[in-house]
């Protein structure tokens, strides 16, 4: 019987091809998990200052129906409107304007007065 001694160039080439295929494989999970977490981080930002402005309004229900659109940081916008909804309610919208031009919106009925 004859033993083989060495790899045939055949074997090294469908290694590779595997190899290569892993290689690639991982590549891809880890920049789609790089967009992921990036989507994630401008959704979270965009939450918390749809929040900040609800509470604002919270503060100054009044105030908050001359205010202007608000320049905020990392190229968002945000705009708080208060309308009234009949007898002692408002309806208060707080529009966020992401950098790519998408929009998330929040609408609360809260009472007028103190």
């Amino acid at each position: 019987m004859r033993t083989r001694a060495g790899v045939t160039l055949l074997e090294t080439l469908v290694a590779l091809v595997i190899l290569g295929l892993v290689v690639t494989a991982s590549f891809q999970l880890y920049g789609t998990a790089l967009h992921s977490a990036a989507d994630a981080r401008e959704w979270t930002t965009a939450t918390a200052y749809a929040q900040e402005g609800m509470e604002l309004a919270k503060l100054d229900l009044a105030g908050m129906l001359a205010r202007e659109e608000e320049e905020l940081e990392g190229g968002f916008r945000r705009q708080v409107e208060v309308r009234p909804a009949g007898g002692a309610l408002s309806q208060v919208t707080v529009t966020v304007v992401f950098p790519d031009g998408g929009r998330f919106q929040v609408r609360r009925l809260m009472a007028a007065g103190p």
